[in-house]
This record gives C-alpha cells, structure tokens and sequence, in this order.
C-alpha cells in the first residue's frame, strides 16, 4: 500500500533485530518523537502516517493529508472508524491566521431515538439496545465533512483522498495484534449480522497475527465514492442498501434522513491559559468548552504551585475537582445549538473558572479515613468511544486536527453494507429532537497557538478531552516537554461519587494520602490504560522546527521530514 513497508520474508529468523513493518509501532510503549524542518504528521497506525507524509511531499497541504487519513484508516483500523461514521476538523490556515471547523459529526434520526439525555445516562441506554440492534444507527457524517473540509481547505481532487485506502483494501495488509485483539473480543456481535461475519471473520474467524486481510467489498465501495463524490453514499445505491439494511435489523434510518445531511462550519471554542490562546471543538462536540474550563480552573488554582500531582496529593486532588467541574458543566449545558442555548461564552468567562477554582482548595477532610492499600479497578474507562485522531503540520505552517469515529462499541452493531460497517451511535447522548439534531460528541480537536499563531495541534480517542487537557495543563502549565506531558498518567472518575481509577504510575503515598485525607475511592489500573487516551500532536518551534508525538498507550507514529 502507499508509504507501507513490505513484511519481512516468511522465513526470516526468529532472532532477526528488526520486526516486520507491521509489528513496529502498532503495540503499546514508549514512540520516538519525530523532528523535521518542514512537515510533520501523527496517527495511531504506521502506514496512515506515511500515507499522510506522502501527500505533504508531493505538495498537498495539512488538511489533504488529514482526510487521505480518513478512508485508510477505515480500512486499517475498522474497530475504531468508519465511514458511515463521524468525523470533525479543526484547521488553521497560516496565511490568514485564520482557525474554522468542520462538523461532520453523526445526527440522531429523526423519530425520537433511545438516546441518552447526558454522558451519566449514556451506560443505562447504552446497556438496554442489542449490540446489533439498527437503532444504534444514526445518520453518517464522515463523507460529507470530508468533502466540505475539501472544499473550504483542501488542495487536492476528491479521489486522491481514496487511492492509498482503495489499495489497501485491495491488496490487503498483515493482521497486526492491536486489531486482531479488538476483532476477537467482538466477534460475538460480529457473527450477529451474516455480512459482519464475511467482512471481519473470513472462514468463520479471525485472522492471525500476521495473515492477509483483503477487503474487496469496501475497496470496490471507495473506487465507487472516488468517482462519484459523497452522492454516491447519501443519495445513490449504496445509501438505498444501508437504509433497507439498517431498517431490517430494527433501525429507523430513512432515505430522507441520509439525503438531508449537511456538514457545518462552526467557529471554534476559543480560551486562554497561563497566556496562550486555546482553540477547540465547539458545541455540539463539549470537548473544547470542558477542555478551556477545565485549564482555567487550574490557571487561577495555581496548580503548578502545589508540585506535580503525581508526587503531591493536594495538586491530585485539585486536578481531580478542576476536571470533574469540567465534565459536570459540559455534561449539563453543552447541547446541539439548533436545539438549545448553549452558554458556551458564560462558561468560559474567566471569572466562572475563577468562582469553581476557589471550590477546589482546602476540601480536606476533618474526620481522615483510614489508610489502606487502592483497590484494583472493576473495569475499563465507560463513554470511551472507539475513535481514531490524526494532526498535521504543513510547510506554510497550516495545521490540521481532525477526529473521526464509529462511535460507542467497537465495529459498530457489526453490520455491513458493501464493505463500510454501520456506526453505533444512535444511543449517545441527546441534543433535541428534529431534522439534523446532532449527537453530543466528546470530539477533542484543539490547537495552541501564541499571538494568533498556532504552534501546537493536538487530540486524542478514547478518554480523548480528558487526555487533551491533562496533556495541555502538564505541557503547557507545568512545563514539561510534550513528550513527557503525553507519558503522564491519566485517570477516570473525577466525580466525587465514582470511584477514582489511576494508572499505576502515582506515588502510592499520594493515593494513600488522597484517601485518607479527602476521601478518594482510589482503585488502581494497568500502568498505561489504552482506554484512557491516545494523543497524537505536531508543534512548531520558534524556529520552525517541526515536531511530532504519539501517545505510548496505544499503537502510533509521528513521521516527517
């Protein structure tokens, strides 16, 4: 495929230095940083970074290398997107110093679906619909913001998007373990729908480490959608075989509902912290208002005061408050704006992350609990979509960060429709009944930029505006380098009633010191939790150096020149 490298011989050693390229950087651990003078990509899987490198040095722009992404790694890694998905874009245009966003994100259809009301809710739902079930199915989004993406920024043709993806769904590429984990653990919904067992479970199971995946179907689909643009999935055959599909397993998609789609272009969420301008995802995405809240809360808690919060329980414990105010005012104020007022400028004003910051010092207990060891934790991060995140850095300096998604469980419902699988998104939580409503999306695309000009792009899957705003607070307000600020460990369960999950990299003084003294039902979890965020980053040095980064917790490379 293009920019991959070819598998090593079948009988190479076992002992040879090198692994094949299939192996390397697509499993958990420390990535090496990449550093080039004029481009810079990051993406969870090796060939789409080099995909994407490709379209940079032969002239294409940021944004033509984040939406050659898309289609490839629906191919490559479909247990976390697809292209009946949705995606959102964030991109900055150095000429103009300039920052727009694209919403290509998923609508709920339109006859009131079984949505959840907000992210406290979404698990309930999320538990009572058959994983196969077509309710789950919205209406997708990914194409059609690809092509108004193109349209407002891009450089290149429509069907230059889709010629890496075309070949390697065509030609195949080496099961890699990541997937074949992420494929075995689905494979029950999978055989549920008899197309998800010809797609994914090829003579009834998964493919080994190693073994050729060939997708004919979803190849002979993208050379259609080359040709014949996003009518062909909105309005054309393809759209008439999901709609009867997604119907006949319980959906109540219509073929009005895939025709009326229509992308938007928003104005980004805009913020400062510690002086530098951070720009993001606005409503119906909560992520840049719980990102922007979340670091201003810090900001006027002086939070770097305090000493890092991995070896300092008071700064923890102030991390933990800033982030659960975060989650609890996006989860209750961030709607679809077709729907509601959404107060996204009241909840960034300075003097609001003020107010919540003076709540967050001296919560101390007066009645310490006892000490005793962290419990380990019940089970993985909830609400961690399965959501794949790509950035690049241009040499004019234009910067894109895009965010595309299957949403909820991994594969969708498992259903087919001529090679792309149906997203499962229809139970996110809701933002008003109607025409075009949109799903409430954790979607994180966020720059940084420093008197107008962007620097830093950035954004993550899985915990994915979490793990942004950890990763900003420690680059950006403690200083560390973005390497490190990515290797720091995250957590789950901010909310004083839920139970604090933390990687196993905390000073076990500081948790101890965390329960006795304010409380904290702290459970412990692997060292690097995959579900807990993936950030994927570029920057720009004052000189121009470009760098790239990717997150140890899941597979990834950063690559440029």
């Amino acid at each position: 495929m293009t920019g991959a490298r070819q598998a090593s011989p079948a009988g190479a050693a076992a002992g040879d230095a090198e692994p094949p390229w299939y192996a390397r950087d697509l499993e958990q651990g420390p990535k090496p940083a990449a550093r080039g003078t004029t481009a810079m990509v990051s993406a969870s899987h090796p060939a789409v970074a080099d995909a994407m490198e490709a379209v940079l040095r032969r002239g294409g722009n940021a944004m033509d290398a984040v939406l050659t992404a898309v289609p490839l790694q629906s191919v490559l890694e479909p247990q976390m997107t697809t292209l009946a998905g949705g995606m959102s874009v964030l991109y900055y245009d150095a000429g103009r110093r300039a920052f727009s966003y694209v919403d290509g994100e998923l609508d709920h259809t339109r006859d009131d679906p079984p949505v959840a009301a907000t992210w406290d809710h979404y698990g309930a739902v999320d538990g009572a619909l058959d994983p196969g079930s077509g309710r789950r199915t919205g209406v997708p989004g990914t194409v059609a913001g690809m092509h108004e993406a193109m349209t407002r920024h891009g450089t290149l043709p429509w069907a230059d998007y889709f010629a890496p993806a075309i070949e390697a769904a065509g030609s195949g590429f080496p099961m890699y373990s990541f997937l074949y984990g992420e494929t075995f653990a689905a494979a029950g919904r999978l055989a549920t729908h008899p197309s998800g067992r010809a797609e994914f479970l090829p003579g009834g199971h998964v493919p080994a480490v190693g073994a050729p995946v060939v997708r004919p179907a979803l190849a002979e689909t993208l050379r259609r959608l080359a040709a014949d643009g996003p009518d062909h999935l909105y309005r054309g055959p393809w759209a008439q075989r999901f709609v009867a599909a997604v119907r006949a397993t319980g959906g109540t998609l219509t073929a009005g509902d895939l025709a009326g789609y229509t992308a938007r272009v928003l104005e980004p969420t805009r913020a400062t912290y510690h002086g530098y301008d951070i720009v993001g995802a606005p409503p119906p995405s909560a992520a840049g208002v719980m990102i922007s809240l979340t670091l201003g809360i810090l900001e006027h808690a002086g939070l770097p005061s305090l000493g890092h919060y991995t070896a300092e329980a008071e700064a923890l414990e102030v991390l933990r408050r800033a982030v659960a105010f975060g989650e609890f005012f996006t989860e209750r104020f961030v709607r679809d704006p077709l729907s509601y007022q959404v107060p996204d400028a009241r909840l960034l004003a300075p003097e609001f992350a003020a107010s919540l910051a003076a709540l967050v010092r001296g919560s101390a207990r007066r009645d310490p609990l006892p000490a005793g060891p962290p419990r380990p934790a019940a089970h993985g991060a909830p609400h961690a979509g399965n959501t794949d995140h790509v950035v690049a850095v241009d040499g004019d300096g234009n910067m894109a960060s895009l965010t595309h998604s299957v949403y909820g469980t991994t594969f969708g419902t498992g259903l087919v429709v001529d090679g792309i699988h149906a997203n499962s998104g229809n139970g996110f939580p809701g933002t008003g009944s109607g025409p075009g409503r949109r799903a409430l999306s954790p979607f994180p695309p966020t720059m940084a930029a420093r008197d107008g000009v962007a620097f830093l792009a950035l954004g993550s899957p899985g915990l994915s505006a979490r793990a942004t705003a950890l990763v900003l607070a420690n680059h950006l307000g403690y200083g560390l380098d973005l390497a490190s600020a990515i290797d720091q460990p995250r957590f789950q369960g901010a909310q004083v009633d839920q139970p604090f999950t933390v990687e196993a990299r905390v000073d076990p003084a500081v948790l101890g010191e965390l329960t006795v003294r304010y409380g904290a039902d702290v459970r412990l979890t692997t060292p690097y939790h995959w579900h807990f965020g993936a950030v994927h980053a570029v920057a720009v040095d004052a000189d121009g150096t470009r760098r790239g980064y990717c997150d140890p917790r899941r597979p990834g490379r950063a690559t440029g020149w």
